[in-house]
């Protein structure tokens, strides 16, 4: 079975973003678009960025497709935020530990924690099973 690639080096940056919303992180792990002296166009296409910043195509495609590689998780499916996202936002410390994926569009991943809404990749949630979320209700009670 051939696998289907969701980017081409002839799409623009932009459509790259449209189609993952994790695209802008693979770019930003090869420090590109972060600041002004590292910012790209997002009319350039994925080759001519590679050209231009001299990071390998092949490297940067790789990159973009094992996006789609990640783990999925389902509108309904209970959630969690790692301790670590939790521990670096303060903010966070009154939002409920356990939250509802309720919608999914290009990758990102809307989740309501009671009345905060977040949105992000699924690399930025814990998926819970029904025993994990039990067992917290337990040592709440």
């Amino acid at each position: 079975m051939a696998t289907v690639a969701h980017f081409s080096k002839d799409m623009t940056v932009e459509q790259a973003f449209k189609t993952h919303a994790g695209a802008r992180r693979v770019f930003a792990r090869f420090h590109l678009g972060g600041c002004s002296h590292c910012s790209i166009s997002e009319t350039e296409t994925i080759e001519q960025v590679s050209e231009g910043y001299g990071i390998p195509l092949a490297l940067l495609m790789n990159d973009l497709e094992k996006l789609f590689d990640q783990q999925a998780l389902e509108v309904g499916d209970t959630v969690r935020l790692p301790d670590e996202i939790r521990a670096k936002i303060p903010q966070l410390a009154t939002v409920p530990e356990f939250g509802k994926v309720t919608d999914l569009a290009a990758g990102a991943y809307t989740v309501e924690f009671g009345e905060v809404r977040l949105q992000g990749l699924a690399e930025d949630f814990v998926k819970v099973d029904a025993g994990e979320q039990a067992a917290s209700a337990a040592v709440s009670a």
